[in-house]
């Protein structure tokens, strides 16, 4: 899409979407099926597993892992890691629905 940045020894798996204006910095992996919606900044080295929805305007800082079929909810700053299955609003980022931790 246009104005998308993605940096040296990146990983994009199959059927992948990386929208309008996001920036995919050095080393970062996104799995099969990862979306990145439209202006979203992954750090450095993120991680970023299969089936993952990272929802508009999201930044994520370096070295974060975030899960499978996670959802990462519009405006939303990621500072920690984020296990499988888990929505994540707000900043910083915190949980507010899991299909494996009670919350």
């Amino acid at each position: 899409m246009p104005g998308v940045t993605i940096n040296a020894i990146v990983k994009v798996g199959r059927h992948c979407i990386v929208n309008t204006n996001a920036s995919i910095d050095h080393d970062c992996i996104l799995e099969d099926f990862v979306h990145i919606s439209p202006n979203v900044a992954l750090g450095g080295n993120v991680y970023v597993g299969e089936g993952t929805h990272v929802g508009i305007g999201v930044n994520v800082i370096q070295g974060i892992t975030i899960g499978k079929w996670c959802t990462i909810g519009a405006g939303a700053v990621i500072i920690s890691d984020v296990p499988d299955g888990c929505t994540v609003v707000g900043n910083p980022g915190r949980i507010i629905k899991s299909k494996s931790l009670k919350i």
